[in-house]
């Protein structure tokens, strides 16, 4: 019996360059692992967080931590099988437990504890997140998430994607006004207050025209406010509307390559101050009614970002924004570049001369 030859396979196409080459290191800095209400009292948690894996719980008090996930007695992973027992991590392997100082306070069999403590990362809740501190040399954090304020803000519609991209490019995205036309449909695109750095956080204000169905060119504007490359929050404005929205992305490095992404919008209605419960249920539902369009606007960018490479030297033009000024406030959140070095010393000798 002849069989027939078989067909002949072409090799797969390698990888686009963006999935084969990290674009920049990891940065400094706060970084979001959780909604905090992913994290009730007694849950554990195991995030991937800059190629390792991390533990997060939450006591029973309402305490949170977030430690290295190996177990100082024999190396068993506290996030698969571990458990909460009041203000005590429990090990799965032996039952050793440890306080939330990372202290090993007892073992399973009753006996007396071994000197031994579980590595804690510096973690804080805020803004609705769980964020948790890196920094390449281990040095301890020297700045903060500052709170911000929802009041008269329902909860926020929230979304988690992953994605191949890399956090400071979504960043530069909010100073990027030159694609807010062409990918998200707005007109009349300007800067109303530039760009301000203030150590490891700036501000931006812009305004545009969105055209909305019924009511036509609505101006919308935007008040950003950004800490480190972890942490975006938008206060936007629709007066015509009298309405008001607040934006949240968060993007943390899961490897050297992907990025996950936690988004959340909210928004509120303008009414009767009289009749906050009216006002108030008013605002859910128009959360829950726009909340999928705003997630749909965000993964416009989606495709962008996934294809796109670094480019160190980019190619500006009138229009483009910020880039410059937002490219030399990133550099705090590495090891000094040889650009920067070089910028530095030069600075340096003109000022000696």
């Amino acid at each position: 019996m002849i069989r027939p030859p078989r067909a002949h396979r072409p090799p797969a196409p390698p990888p686009p360059l963006a999935e084969r080459q990290p674009r920049l290191p990891y940065p400094n800095g706060w970084f979001a692992v959780a909604f905090a209400d992913e994290l009730p009292p007694g849950r554990v948690l195991r995030p991937r967080f800059m190629g390792e894996d991390l533990v997060v719980y939450r006591t029973r008090s309402g305490v949170v931590r977030a430690v290295e996930p190996y177990c100082p007695h024999l190396g068993a992973h506290l996030g698969h099988g571990g458990w909460v027992e009041g203000e005590q991590i429990v090990c799965p392997f032996h039952r050793f437990a440890f306080d939330v100082s990372g202290t090993c306070v007892r073992t399973g069999y009753g006996t007396r504890p071994p000197s031994a403590r579980l590595v804690r990362r510096e973690v804080r809740e805020v803004n609705g997140a769980i964020l948790v501190w890196h920094h390449a040399g281990g040095a301890p954090p020297d700045w903060e998430v500052p709170a911000r304020s929802r009041d008269g803000f329902p909860a926020p519609f929230r979304q988690l994607s992953t994605l191949v991209d890399h956090p400071q490019d979504i960043v530069e995205n909010a100073v990027d006004i030159g694609h807010i036309g062409p990918v998200h449909g707005y007109r009349g695109v300007r800067v109303r207050r530039p760009f301000e750095p203030r150590g490891p956080s700036f501000t931006l204000a812009a305004t545009g025209q969105r055209v909305f169905p019924l009511a036509g060119p609505v101006e919308i504007v935007f008040d950003i406010a950004v800490d480190g490359l972890g942490h975006i929050w938008v206060d936007a404005t629709i007066p015509r509307l009298r309405a008001a929205a607040q934006f949240q992305a968060m993007a943390t490095p899961l490897d050297p390559l992907r990025v996950a992404i936690r988004f959340s919008v909210a928004l509120r209605v303008g009414g009767d101050p009289a009749h906050p419960r009216a006002q108030l249920l008013a605002s859910r539902l128009l959360t829950h009614a726009l909340g999928p369009a705003f997630r749909r606007d965000l993964e416009r960018d989606f495709p962008i970002w996934e294809h796109k490479v670094y480019v160190e030297q980019p190619r500006l033009a009138k229009g483009d924004g910020p880039l410059p000024a937002f490219r030399r406030w990133t550099e705090q959140f590495y090891p000094a570049s040889p650009a920067a070095r070089a910028r530095d010393a030069a600075a340096a000798l003109s000022a000696a001369r």
